[in-house]
């Protein structure tokens, strides 16, 4: 993957494999939405912290086209495919910004099954302390799931700030790691277990 891509900054993080609603209003972001559909090709989207956009970002592609309204505003749902890593960026001559990325891979491909066996128990703590029944859906797209980090990642009441930082990890391992820390710190401090219910009450992705 090294092409030129447009781009969509959001105050939002998609990971690989999710699926994540979007309502299409603005007219620059109509006109490449509807590009996209036209041509069957995706698009980037990226974080950005204090106007300025991240380098890593997630290509998407449209999975469904929900519903197009009379004044060509739409409702879509995309499919996280792969990471990117910006090269450099310009104003596409609709408004809308198209990047050069490249394919941003992990360093390795080796898992530590043992440390995907503690993030699993450690995740089912937080989702019976919460009293949080998830989707039997979600369970079964966990266990398919080759990289577990990233489905559980939907769940795990991350602010964006370290959606992001999940999301620019170089490998699995580290993923786990991240996230077993996260809950293992969430079980410290929570003092109702309302609280974290609330926030994956709220997450935004799809199962």
């Amino acid at each position: 993957m090294n092409e030129l891509i447009p781009i969509f900054p959001l105050r939002l993080v998609v990971f690989p494999n999710s699926k994540y609603p979007l309502n299409i209003f603005e007219p620059r972001y109509k006109k490449m939405i509807n590009d996209c559909l036209e041509h069957d090709s995706g698009f980037g989207i990226v974080a950005f912290f204090d106007n300025k956009i991240s380098d890593v970002g997630v290509y998407v592609k449209i999975s469904h086209l929900l519903k197009k309204y009379e004044n060509g505003e739409m409702d879509i749902v995309v499919k996280g495919i792969k990471r990117f890593l910006i090269n450099n960026t310009k104003l596409h001559i609709d408004g809308y910004y198209i990047s050069n990325v490249e394919e941003y891979k992990d360093d390795t491909t080796i898992i530590d099954f043992p440390l995907v066996k503690k993030l699993q128990s450690e995740f089912k703590k937080i989702i019976e302390l919460a009293n949080y029944k998830l989707d039997e859906k979600y369970w079964d797209q966990l266990t398919k799931s080759k990289l577990k980090s990233y489905k559980i990642a939907e769940k795990a009441g991350l602010d964006y700030e370290k959606q992001q930082e999940l999301l620019i990890l170089k490998n699995e391992n580290a993923r786990l790691s991240f996230l077993i820390n996260h809950f293992i710190y969430i079980k410290n401090k929570l003092s109702e277990s309302k609280s974290f219910k609330n926030i994956i009450l709220n997450d935004g992705y799809l199962n």
